[in-house]
């Protein structure tokens, strides 16, 4: 099986996850600062998953609003999608990732990690999340 990406795209900096070959387990890899171009920062992307190759689709989070509405944040995420469609050749799974952030902020504030750690971690973690929301869902035969 190949493996499935995750990515939580923020304004300042970007989670990158990836799965585990047989899909079942989701593990972050590491945190990106977004670029100057939508593209540059899809290409950022693309050099970090190509050492994972090889990968099925990328899981992209999309922050909606509590209600179910997309927001300002979302139609940044759907901006990024194309960029990282024509440069990796991927399938982009759009997934509702409402308070993965903060869930994952609240986790690692009660394990007691410090916040300047926090935010090393955080947005990787939050894209581990998210990816590990889909793969949970996904059908196993």
């Amino acid at each position: 099986m190949k493996r499935i990406a995750g990515i939580d795209y923020g304004d300042v900096r970007i989670g990158i996850a990836i799965s585990d070959p047989t899909q079942l387990l989701a593990t972050p890899l590491q945190t990106v600062e977004r670029k100057l171009s939508l593209k540059q920062t899809a290409e950022e992307i693309a050099l970090v998953l190509g050492e994972y190759m090889p990968i099925e689709k990328i899981v992209l989070g999309l922050p909606l609003l509590l209600n179910g509405k997309e927001s300002e944040s979302s139609h940044k995420v759907r901006e990024l999608a194309p960029f990282l469609e024509e440069i990796t050749g991927l399938e982009i799974i759009f997934w509702d990732e409402r308070l993965t952030t903060a869930q994952v902020q609240r986790t690692l504030k009660e394990a007691e990690v410090k916040r300047k750690k926090r935010t090393q971690y955080v947005d990787a973690m939050a894209a581990a999340a998210i990816l590990q929301s889909y793969l949970d869902r996904l059908e196993r035969i």
